[in-house]
């Protein structure tokens, strides 16, 4: 049995998958990592009278990290799980055979900001699997580049003002949201950045009762989206044009692509889905009152998961709506 405030007041800022997609690890604000067989949820929605602890809905492990911060981000290379925390990312031993999180194989520390003591928080982690390197995006405004090779902090991305919400690649271009109300775009190969926009400066898009702050960035070859207080927007990269804002009325804290469908959720009661001109194509109802994180794969199994301020997480096996809810402590 569980502490019963872990089932009133859980918030999962982070979620990822494993590499060989079978697993989904979600990350909370008591410092834990709960764990999901994707199989066993996906397989059926109808367990009969199997006893709650081999429930489906249900994490076949609880993993205590820390008891000195939340889990802000989670990321996955090979057979390790990747953890963002104060001023550290530890890289922990995965067993697919024994579906169990291991022991703490590798620390990174990144650098102390010189005003401060304190650590700054690893807010958000890309990975580019092809040159094994992480992006990690801090509370120190700044995004660091650490070589999954041998563990160093290869390179560092300055330029933003506050802290940084979101980190999303694609090749070698990067795109970094901030709380400055900038989003950044980046090309790995190069120490400056490539361009910089200030969506709070266009008419259509300000919000002032919701601030300038930018909580979210996503990126294709062609195209990004971002979004924060100011409306969330559909960019082109080339030309650095915004041709969409799109009706999502509550601030937005995370956004993607699915093929030709863009999603976008936030401080609002549905995940909304959008094609490229801005009409919405889905809408998905959430169990909590904020989306934080959005997980999803394409195969060996089809799930989009859904989670933030709320102690359930929402599972879509089609992209168009929700037919599971996974539950993260037992009452």
């Amino acid at each position: 049995m569980v502490d019963i405030k872990r089932c009133f007041y859980t918030t999962i800022h982070s979620q990822t998958i494993s590499s060989d997609g079978r697993f989904l690890f979600c990350g909370s604000n008591f410092g834990e990592i709960l764990v999901y067989s994707i199989e066993r949820i996906t397989s059926s929605n109808d367990n009969g009278t199997i006893e709650l602890e081999k429930l489906p809905t249900f994490p076949v492990q609880v993993f205590p990290v820390t008891e000195r911060c939340a889990i802000y981000s989670l990321s996955f290379h090979k057979d390790f799980l990747i953890v963002g925390l104060n001023g550290e990312i530890w890289g922990y031993q995965w067993s697919s055979k024994s579906a169990s999180i291991g022991k703490k194989v590798w620390v990174v520390r990144l650098p102390a900001p010189p005003e401060t003591a304190d650590m700054s928080e690893v807010n958000y982690m890309w990975l580019n699997a092809a040159e094994e390197t992480l992006y990690a995006g801090c509370g120190d405004n700044i995004m660091y580049a650490v070589s999954l090779e041998d563990g160093k902090v290869v390179r560092d991305f300055r330029g933003h003002t506050d802290y940084i919400h979101c980190v999303d690649g694609c090749g070698s271009k990067l795109a970094t949201a901030s709380e400055d109300g900038l989003v950044m775009l980046w090309d790995s190969r190069q120490k400056q950045f490539t361009a910089k926009i200030e969506p709070h400066t266009k008419p259509l898009l300000q919000r002032p009762e919701f601030g300038r702050w930018q909580g979210t960035v996503s990126l294709t070859e062609d195209w990004f989206v971002c979004g924060g207080g100011p409306r969330f927007s559909l960019w082109h990269l080339r030309s650095l044009e915004c041709t969409v804002d799109f009706n999502y009325s509550d601030r937005v804290h995370v956004s993607g692509f699915i093929d030709d469908v863009i999603y976008a959720g936030g401080d609002g009661p549905m995940l909304c889905q959008y094609n490229f001109n801005g009409d919405v194509t889905a809408e998905i109802p959430i169990s909590g009152p904020s989306a934080y994180s959005v997980a999803l794969q394409t195969s060996p199994y089809k799930i989009m998961a859904i989670a933030g301020a709320s102690s359930q997480i929402d599972v879509c096996t089609n992209f168009t709506y929700r037919d599971i809810i996974l539950n993260t402590y037992k009452k």
